[in-house]
């Protein structure tokens, strides 16, 4: 006759834990399905006139931008650096090397590899 007198109360720890699962599982399905607005929305808002991005995001946009200027692996390219011809940051290129992107290379020149 033990196990017919705790039967309700194993039931009930059941049912709570059932439940408790249950609600724990919806919200987190919530939280991950929610519709958030996609991160192009996000970036592009400020070229769509829809709001300005805020400082952080447009110094990022500004460094892919100049990232993404190739040098020919003769020099770099500096946010702050010089101006190039289209107004653009420009390369700043290593010794024995001229030019819009580094590629000329200079006459005569001897560069010191132990420098």
């Amino acid at each position: 006759m033990e196990p017919a007198s705790r039967t309700p109360g194993v039931l009930g720890h059941h049912v709570l834990l059932c439940s408790s699962l249950l609600l724990n599982a919806l919200l987190v399905a919530h939280h991950f399905l929610s519709a958030l607005p996609a991160p192009s929305e996000l970036l592009g808002a400020a070229s769509n006139g829809g709001g300005s991005l805020s400082w952080s995001l447009q110094a990022a946009r500004d460094a892919e931008s100049v990232a993404a200027t190739g040098c020919s692996g003769h020099g770099r390219v500096f946010l702050d650096g010089i101006v190039g011809e289209d107004g653009r940051p420009g390369c700043e290129c290593n010794t024995c090397f001229q030019g819009a992107d580094c590629s000329v290379r200079t006459a005569d020149c001897t560069v010191d590899a132990d420098r």
